[in-house]
């Protein structure tokens, strides 16, 4: 072609010798965690090598747990809402309480300005009362972490129907597992069911310390 620039080909290796890169700088947590949440909705305990392993997959592109955590964490907070902001709602959750629940002992106590946020409630319902009459004169008594990004311990009580079924009598969140959490959610069960004539069944030490004190 005259007066044009050309190239003329006289070696070709058909065969491919670089090495392929898997990374993405375009794959983002935030872009990998609106692609996932049908995952996340179908199977909230989905693993992250599973993740992992989809997206490498899918789009042939290696990502680290870490980023595959926190597009399962993005995920999440879309379908279900920050834990952040349902802790906003907190105020709001105790009137409910009140209101659907009449008659419930309902507390709400956090520090402010917090030095790390605390909140503790523990709902109780009167209607269960009359329930817990035809019961078996037995409370069981339990506490356990809590794994959301605030941490912090529930407390239970739970007693045992006519039918043998399990009736929720109380519950609380509390900052720590300790004799005052226990002493403080003791103290204002037994003021709603009382404690005479009643067996209370745990295998907590901090439980059983607060009964003989």
């Amino acid at each position: 072609m005259k007066n044009q620039d050309t190239w003329e080909v006289r070696t070709v290796k058909d065969k491919h010798s670089c090495s392929r890169e898997f990374n993405n700088k375009l794959l983002t947590a935030k872009w990998l965690g609106k692609r996932i949440e049908s995952k996340v909705r179908e199977n909230p305990n989905v693993e992250i090598k599973q993740i992992v392993a989809k997206v490498k997959e899918k789009w042939v592109v290696g990502i680290s747990k870490d980023k595959a955590s926190r597009a399962k964490a993005t995920a999440s907070a879309s379908l279900e809402g920050s834990v952040e902001e349902q802790y906003n709602y907190m105020n709001q959750y105790c009137a409910e309480l009140l209101r659907s629940n009449q008659g419930s002992s309902v507390f709400l106590k956090f520090s402010w300005p917090p030095e790390f946020y605390n909140e503790s409630i523990i709902p109780r319902s009167r209607s269960i009362i009359p329930r817990f009459e035809i019961c078996r004169p037995i409370v069981g008594l339990d506490g356990c972490f809590l794994k959301g990004y605030y941490g912090g311990q529930l407390l239970t009580a739970i007693g045992r129907d006519p039918n043998d079924q399990m009736l929720p009598i109380a519950y609380a969140i509390v900052e720590a597992e300790n004799k005052d959490s226990w002493s403080w959610f003791l103290d204002n069960l037994s003021r709603d069911i009382g404690s005479r004539g009643i067996t209370y069944i745990s295998d907590q030490q901090k439980v059983c310390d607060n009964f003989i004190c």
